[in-house]
């Protein structure tokens, strides 16, 4: 159907079934999409590996693992579809040079424990679902909005069990309890910058020219923190936003955005500019090109149940 070429066609709602149906700008702004969904999905492997040794029992050991394979599964998922796209999965897993491994600034950050781990599901595994739900929702091309269906009920699992051992840690002690807003205010920020640059600073529009999302980064972002206020609040959780009548939206009360030192996990506190924050999230955690070469080298696994 030559109706994809216009505005008409993907604004009247037309969904595509086939790849011959798309002009080539489409395809490649489709095809970044999936590919970067892909390697952030199996870069969950590295980030959550250290948690095993701090997780309190076997449940919770098993908690992580299985988190982990739905990721390593959602990421098997773009692969096989980005096949369809005559891109190689062993060329992009393991050939891909791993300067080249688009992984989400936070996702370099590696957990340290359990508790950070499910905090970390609370916040971050929400703000992957309202990306994630929204093109499940939107996305103009079919055969991607049905792949994301088993993904949003695996992601709304893990964001539920976040929330459910969050919850468990905040009523612990006090101890836990000042964990858990340690973390809360340590992964808080990265769970705004998931988003990516305000929708003034945003250069590319071909996901939303083409319907392959349906909303921008700033509607997502107050998706994501409407939902995290209604979970946090009556708990008494500290988060730096609240709900403005005048501006009718969530403001926040922090700087947006920071830079960070991941080494030392602390936030600057003052504004920064989105040229030095984009600087930043390209520059990459120091290293982590070697954690990736590890990922490729299939150094991962024997181990997670002898730490």
């Amino acid at each position: 159907m030559s109706a994809i070429n216009s505005s008409v066609g993907i604004d009247g709602g037309h969904i595509l079934e086939s790849i011959k149906e798309m002009p080539e700008d489409y395809r490649r702004a489709l095809v970044d999409t999936m590919m970067i969904a892909a390697q952030l999905e199996l870069s969950v492997l590295p980030w959550c590996y250290e948690v095993f040794p701090t997780c309190p029992d076997i449940g919770a050991k098993i908690a992580v693992a299985a988190a982990i394979q739905d990721e390593l599964g959602h990421a098997h998922q773009m692969f096989m579809m980005l096949e369809d796209f005559d891109q190689s999965p062993e060329d992009l897993i393991f050939r891909t040079s791993p300067n080249k491994f688009k992984v989400f600034y936070m996702l370099q950050i590696r957990l340290r424990n359990y508790i950070e781990f499910v905090v970390a599901q609370a916040l971050l595994d929400r703000s992957g679902r309202v990306t994630t739900l929204d093109l499940e929702e939107h996305c103009s091309y079919a055969p991607y909005r049905r792949a994301l269906r088993k993904v949003n009920f695996e992601e709304k699992f893990h964001i539920s069990h976040g929330e459910h051992w969050t919850e468990y840690y905040w009523n612990l002690s006090a101890e836990t309890r000042a964990k858990v807003q340690e973390y809360v205010d340590w992964l808080f920020p990265h769970g705004l910058s998931w988003f990516g640059v305000t929708d003034a600073r945003k250069t590319r529009t071909a996901q939303l020219k083409y319907r392959i999302r349906g909303l921008s980064n700033d509607a997502m972002r107050q998706e994501w923190l409407k939902s995290v206020l209604q979970w946090t609040t009556p708990l008494g959780i500290v988060v730096p936003a609240h709900w403005d009548d005048e501006k009718n939206e969530i403001v926040l009360d922090l700087p947006f955005p920071m830079l960070c030192d991941p080494t030392a996990r602390r936030w600057s506190g003052t504004l920064a500019t989105w040229e030095d924050t984009v600087d930043q999230w390209k520059s990459g955690v120091p290293s982590y090109s070697e954690v990736i070469g590890r990922l490729q080298r299939e150094e991962w696994g024997e181990d997670l149940w002898t730490t």
